[in-house]
């Protein structure tokens, strides 16, 4: 968004394809996989299934609510103690759509590697006099459906998503 620019009444809400795929479909195959998600992101082979629930998830959207999956990919890292299958989603156009998603899970030296948490890194804006600014958002989902606001988040890069979550998980949220 511009400075300046007078945002529109449906600037202020994502768009359905993307908003559902990432709030709704990504965080149930996370946490129904477990697990697998890590080892499918580290084998390369996530990024496959999720071009294919994108799809899914767009059609039973009216054609001209479906979106491209242009730029959707995955990375798999391990940082630390912290495990992390990172989606790249497609560019985020609205408020409210996400730029990353990651699904990350510590590895405890006694007990093993836990469960998968959920973070989204969200576009927002700030309104400044006249202006709007561009900045993030970060939202950790629980496995119960709650999300829980994070304050605003970092740059929209993987390395500076993975920071702000290793910070997240050592203080806790």
């Amino acid at each position: 968004m511009r400075a300046g620019h007078v945002p529109r009444r449906d600037d202020d809400t994502p768009r359905r394809h993307h908003h559902e795929f990432t709030n709704v479909v990504l965080r149930a195959i996370t946490f129904q996989l477990g697990p697998r998600f890590f080892t499918l992101a580290r084998e390369k082979r996530l990024a496959e299934g999720l071009l294919g629930a994108w799809q899914r998830a767009g059609a039973t959207l009216p054609e001209e609510q479906r979106l491209s999956s242009a730029g959707l990919t995955t990375v798999f890292t391990v940082r630390g103690a912290l495990e992390a299958a990172v989606v790249v989603l497609p560019q985020p156009m609205r408020t409210g759509e996400a730029y990353l998603v990651c699904g990350a899970r510590g590895d405890d030296p006694f007990l093993g590697p836990g469960d998968p948490d959920f973070f989204v890194l969200e576009a927002d804006r700030t309104f400044r006099g006249n202006s709007t600014e561009r900045r993030t958002r970060l939202v950790r989902w629980t496995r119960d459906g709650r999300s829980l606001d994070l304050g605003e988040g970092p740059l929209p890069e993987v390395g500076a998503l993975l920071d702000a979550i290793i910070r997240v998980m050592a203080i806790g949220s």
